[in-house]
This record gives structure tokens, C-alpha cells and sequence, in this order.
């Protein structure tokens, strides 16, 4: 039986794309129709990757927030490399090496850069649970997807009225 991934009650088609949930009153993606009132997966298929984060704004909107907190902890990450090569050079000129001035110049852009989509990846994540993480742990993550996992194992069935026989 195709059902709500919000109530888990009975949808009915409304075209080739389109469900009806009658209790929640609002039409469905076919997409995101369940199966006898499970809930829906909210875990992603695969673990994002390093070049994910050159994605724009709008396409990192669209992924789920355990991508972008495996996203934001690629982007720390990042950036702490590039503050680290950058300190190098700043070293480096304060002993006189001055043909690092441009390799300088080039990290501090990169850096910008970098913090700025982590600003991006906080922004969005805090959008979506109130708050960002100051630390990401691998643990954290992980923890996560596990209550995530385990919060969609009940599934959304009310079980029938027994007879009441006197």
C-alpha cells in the first residue's frame, strides 16, 4: 500500500508524478511515496566528496545535512592547510624572503575563499538544526546517520481497535 511519508496514511494517484494524502492534505512526489507507513530514508546513498565543495550555493542547498556536515568537515580541513602554507610564507618574509609576496597574496585569496564556504556550510547546516557544530569529529558524524538511521525503524502504523466483546 503507497503511503505518506509524513502521517504514513493511505495517498491516492493523482497523475504519473503526483500522490494525495488526504490527512495532510497537500500532493506528494511520487519520489517520495513510502511503502505500508515507513518512514522515509533520510541518509545518503554515498558519502560527498572533496570537489563537492566547489559547488555553488544553491547546489549544496539541496543536500541532506549529514552531507554538508561531512562537507563542512572537508572544508575545515582545507582551510587549515591553507592557513598553514600561508603562515609558511609570512615566515619566510619576515626572515626577508620577499619572493613570496605573490605566493602570499595567492593564499590569503584561497583562504578567503575557503572560509567563506565554510561560512556557507555552517550557514546552511545551522538552517537545518538550529545550530552548527564548533568541532566535527568523524564520531559526531556517525552518530548522527545512527539516529537517523534508527528513527526511521518504527514505522507510522496504528494498529486496528480490538473487539470489545461482553
Amino acid at each position: 500500500m503507497k503511503t505518506c511519508p509524513y502521517c504514513g496514511s493511505k495517498v491516492v494517484p493523482v497523475d504519473t508524478y503526483d500522490y494525495y494524502c488526504s490527512f495532510c492534505s497537500m500532493k506528494i512526489n511520487c519520489q517520495d511515496i513510502q511503502e505500508n507507513g515507513k518512514r522515509k530514508n533520510l541518509l545518503p546513498t554515498s558519502q560527498p566528496s572533496l570537489s563537492d565543495l566547489n559547488k555553488s550555493t544553491p547546489e549544496l542547498m539541496c543536500y541532506s545535512t549529514v552531507e554538508l556536515l561531512f562537507l563542512l568537515k572537508f572544508a575545515r580541513k582545507e582551510r587549515a592547510d591553507i592557513y598553514k602554507l600561508r603562515y609558511t610564507f609570512i615566515r619566510a618574509m619576515k626572515e626577508g624572503a620577499d619572493e613570496f609576496i605573490e605566493a602570499e597574496e595567492h593564499t590569503f585569496s584561497e583562504y578567503e575563499k575557503a572560509t567563506r564556504k565554510c561560512f556557507v556550510l555552517e550557514n546552511l547546516i545551522r538552517e537545518r538544526i538550529g545550530y552548527y557544530p564548533a568541532i566535527l569529529t568523524e564520531s559526531y558524524i556517525q552518530t548522527l546517520a545512527g539516529k537517523m538511521a534508527e528513527s526511521a525503524k518504527k514505522d507510522m502504523v496504528i494498529q486496528q481497535p480490538k473487539s470489545i466483546k461482553n
